[in-house]
């Protein structure tokens, strides 16, 4: 983010970006790792940033990540990706009744 727009409170962008990424280093040491990976879910958990915010700060070369940590996987679990709305639901149909 390169936007030199001032907030009401007179921070730019970039400052403000700067701020959330801070938190979220903070954050994730405090998440749990599995197999030196973790999920932007979890960390979403600890930040409650909304994602593409929260994807934008994970995807950057200069996020500082814990020594146990060797890469962050962005897929989520509970939003359902453009791709599978239209799947089939596996959900069980109820049988009709014949009279």
């Amino acid at each position: 983010m390169t936007d030199d727009k001032a907030t009401p409170d007179g921070e730019t962008t970039d400052e403000m970006f700067e701020r959330y990424k801070v938190a979220v280093e903070r954050a994730l040491p405090r998440v749990p790792v599995k197999n030196g990976v973790i999920e932007i879910d979890s960390v979403w958990v600890e930040t409650s940033l909304p994602y593409d915010l929260l994807e934008a700060i994970l995807r950057r070369e200069d996020l500082v990540r814990p020594p146990n940590v060797e890469r962050i996987l962005m897929r989520t679990r509970s939003q359902p990706s453009q791709g599978e709305s239209g799947a089939p639901s596996k959900r069980r149909r109820k049988r009709e009744v014949r009279h």
